[in-house]
């Protein structure tokens, strides 16, 4: 695996997209190198063939996608990007659980490279719902929650496999901005195409909760389990499930299960193996997020910190947090 330098300190960016559009257009800005090089280890295909898929599979999505191409300044690279349809392959590794504390609980970290990583907590109502979530590919998210108390989060699905879809965190976008309850983004799930294995956990402030097993070689399938990590089965991809040390941190969450308090839980998550450092070799745990459908509250957990967000009284701020290097997987003393 190849392995590229390492910030000393993450630093989260917390906005509100409706009274930060100027910063946001300036962060894109910086980014956009980055993206654009990302886009051209694609497939290349024209950008609007790209954008006919996402009209057709998640047309609701259509007006904010064109208000952000607006925003950004438009072109064909711009919208193809914005599309998330069939981009570069993408692997990374997390770990979610859902708990119950007088209500339903998503806890989940997220492990990938720092310079991978978007480095934004993005509340947002382009169609008319607030949401909250942490950004990716900078308006997908890798979890969040909307005003209707739905809880989305991804995770890598631990197999080989590639074909025609959307990027995950699109598809997190789509059911934070179209669904209110977990039956509502069963359907979507089950329609919306996606371009590599990924398994998304729904909740919703009704206590109906899912984990969705989903891939472009498989029709989705829903099971009950509260935790999972990066495998959907062990057969898919065991040199992946061993370097990621997937099993193990599927082993530590289901001990969570066991009626404890979410405090507790959320210090196991700060700890080996459920956090990981390894971070050159992208295996670096980012963030652990604990969101609250009920209270519609996310609170972002890194080790001797904790920063606690309202979609009701949103505090746009910048955080920034030691990234410790280490030796992965090993055990606390």
């Amino acid at each position: 695996m190849s392995r590229r330098a390492v910030p000393a300190n993450l630093t989260v960016r917390a906005l509100e997209f409706e009274r930060s559009v100027g910063q946001l257009r300036e962060l894109f800005a910086e980014y956009w190198p980055a993206y654009a090089a990302w886009m051209k280890r694609a497939a290349q295909e024209p950008a609007g063939r790209r954008v006919e898929q996402l009209r057709a599979h998640m047309p609701e999505l259509v007006p904010a996608f064109e208000r952000l191409c607006d925003e950004l300044g438009g072109g064909d690279e711009v919208s193809s990007f914005l599309s998330l349809y069939n981009p570069p392959r993408v692997v990374r590794a997390c770990s979610q659980i859902v708990l119950d504390d007088d209500g339903p609980v998503v806890l989940r970290s997220y492990d990938h490279h720092p310079m991978l990583f978007d480095d934004l907590l993005l509340k947002s109502a382009w169609l008319g719902r607030p949401t909250l979530g942490m950004a990716d590919c900078f308006w997908g998210a890798l979890d969040g929650i909307n005003a209707d108390g739905l809880a989305v989060a991804l995770a890598f699905g631990g197999r080989d496999a590639l074909g025609p879809g959307f990027a995950a965190p699109l598809v997190t976008r789509y059911l934070l901005e179209t669904c209110s309850t977990v039956p509502e983004a069963r359907e979507a799930l089950q329609r919306v195409p996606v371009y590599m294995p990924y398994t998304f956990v729904v909740a919703d402030r009704q206590g109906d909760f899912v984990t969705a097993y989903t891939g472009p070689d498989a029709p989705t399938r829903f099971v009950t389990r509260r935790a999972s990590t990066n495998h959907q089965s062990l057969t898919d991809w065991p040199a992946y499930c061993r370097q990621t040390a997937s099993v193990e941190r599927l082993s530590t969450l289901e001990s969570l299960l066991d009626g404890g308090k979410v405090s507790d839980a959320v210090a196991r998550f700060l700890v080996p193996p459920l956090w990981r450092s390894e971070y050159a070799a992208a295996s670096g745990t980012l963030y652990v997020a604990e969101y609250r459908p009920c209270a519609g509250t996310l609170a972002l957990h890194w080790p001797g910190r904790t920063e606690r967000f309202s979609l009701e009284d949103f505090e746009p701020r910048e955080i920034s947090v030691p990234i410790r290097q280490g030796t992965p997987h090993a055990r606390k003393a």
